[in-house]
């Protein structure tokens, strides 16, 4: 039994190192040549890259809410989704929690979705404590901080 399974291993690898070969120089390619294509940038691949929120929810809708106006606007009604900083300022993202729309706080203004000016409200930026304070004209403040939901 042993030599049977010997010499058939034997003729096995014989089949298989005959099959074995070098490759020719014909078949290695000469020289690779580069691609006379401009590179793709991702403003061509991606065309609505200024236009997605990117608070909006991914799928499914909301049903047929109605549209957000600055009468239904408060200060306590926002939530507070991120700070960031640039060369320039400190930037806070806030949301609002009813309406989904989203506001900006930028050099101690509030702006709306639209880069408008909200009226009369202004704001802080505490960017090592990861805090934000709003403050509207009759006098409210709401500070909030990030990583804290507002239990109601």
């Amino acid at each position: 039994m042993t030599k049977a399974f010997l010499s058939a291993a034997f003729l096995f690898w014989g089949l298989t190192a005959s099959r074995a070969y070098a490759a020719s120089p014909a078949d290695v390619p000469s020289e690779v040549k580069a691609s006379s294509a401009a590179a793709a940038s991702v403003s061509s691949i991606y065309t609505a890259e200024r236009l997605r929120d990117p608070f909006a929810r991914w799928g499914g809708s909301r049903g047929a809410a109605r549209p957000f106006s600055m009468d239904d606007f408060s200060i306590h009604k926002l939530s507070l989704r991120g700070i960031m900083k640039d060369s320039v300022s400190d930037f806070a993202l806030f949301v609002d929690n009813e309406f989904g729309a989203t506001f900006l706080l930028r050099r101690g203004r509030l702006y709306d979705g639209k880069n408008k000016a909200v009226p009369a409200v202004g704001g802080s930026i505490n960017f090592r404590e990861k805090m934000a304070t709003l403050t509207a004209a009759e006098g409210d403040v709401q500070v909030f901080r990030l990583g804290e939901e507002e239990k109601e």
